[in-house]
C-alpha cells in the first residue's frame, strides 16, 4: 500500500515509522528543512522537504497513484488543503488530523469522513488513567459532548432485573456482553448481574449514571 503522510511532527514521524515497518511504501512530506533532513536519516521512507499543501509537490509525490493520504500537520487549514487535493486526485482513503473541533465542518465540506482528534485522544488517555477500574472509557462522540464507556452490572445494582426500556432515560445502551456473547439490546431485554454494558451518555451526566450501576 502506498501512503503519503503530510507533516513530520511527532505524530507524522511515529505513524510513518510504524507504516514503514509494516512494509508499506511511505512518502513523508515535511515543511521544515532541518527536520526533513533528520527524518530522512532516521526513517525507512522517502522524505520530501516542502509545503504539503503545495499541489505541485503532492503531484511530485505521485498522489494520483496513492492508496492513502494522511494530513497530520498541526494546522487545520493546511490539512484541509491536503485533503482537498487528495480528494480531487481520487485517492481512495483520506484521513486528517483535526486540531480544533470547530473546524470539523471545513473537513466535512471537502468530504473527509475519517478525522483523528489529537486533543480528544490525549484527553481520553488521561481520563482512562485516572478513572476508577470498572468503567473503561471507549471514546468521545458528538464533538466531545458525549462519552461512550463500559460498566459491569453488579449484584447490588439498582438496574439488575430491569428491562432496557425501563432504564434508558438519560443514556442509551449500545450493546450487552453476557456470558462471552455479544447482544444487541432490545427494549424488553432484562439486565442481569455480570452483564457488561456499553453506554453512551452526555458527558455531564456520566457521574450520575455511573452511580446507578
Amino acid at each position: 500500500m502506498k501512503v503519503i503522510v503530510v507533516g513530520g511532527g511527532r505524530i507524522g514521524e511515529a505513524l510513518s515509522r510504524v507504516l514503514a515497518k509494516e512494509r508499506h511504501d511511505v512518502v513523508l512530506i515535511e515543511k521544515n528543512e532541518r527536520v526533513a533532513e533528520e527524518l530522512a536519516d532516521n526513517l525507512d521512507a522517502l522524505v520530501l522537504h516542502g509545503d504539503g499543501s503545495d499541489k505541485n509537490l503532492l503531484r511530485d509525490a505521485n498522489i494520483s497513484s496513492t492508496d492513502v493520504v494522511i494530513a497530520a500537520t498541526n494546522d487545520d487549514r493546511t490539512n484541509v488543503v491536503v485533503c482537498t487535493t487528495a480528494k480531487d486526485a481520487k485517492v481512495p482513503t483520506v484521513v486528517a488530523r483535526i486540531n480544533q473541533r470547530e473546524n470539523e465542518r471545513d473537513f466535512s465540506k471537502v468530504g473527509v469522513e475519517s478525522l483523528v482528534d489529537a486533543t480528544s485522544t490525549a484527553v481520553l488517555a488521561f481520563k482512562k488513567a485516572i478513572e476508577r477500574p470498572g468503567r473503561p472509557i471507549v471514546g468521545f462522540v458528538a464533538g466531545g459532548r458525549a462519552e461512550v464507556f463500559e460498566v459491569v452490572v453488579k449484584k447490588e445494582s439498582k438496574l439488575a432485573g430491569k428491562a432496557i426500556a425501563e432504564i434508558t432515560k438519560d443514556f442509551s445502551v449500545a450493546c450487552v456482553f453476557r456470558e462471552d456473547k455479544f447482544h444487541l439490546p432490545k427494549s424488553d431485554m432484562k439486565i442481569k448481574e455480570g452483564d457488561i454494558l456499553t453506554i453512551c451518555a452526555p458527558i455531564d451526566e456520566v457521574k450520575k449514571i455511573e452511580g446507578v450501576f
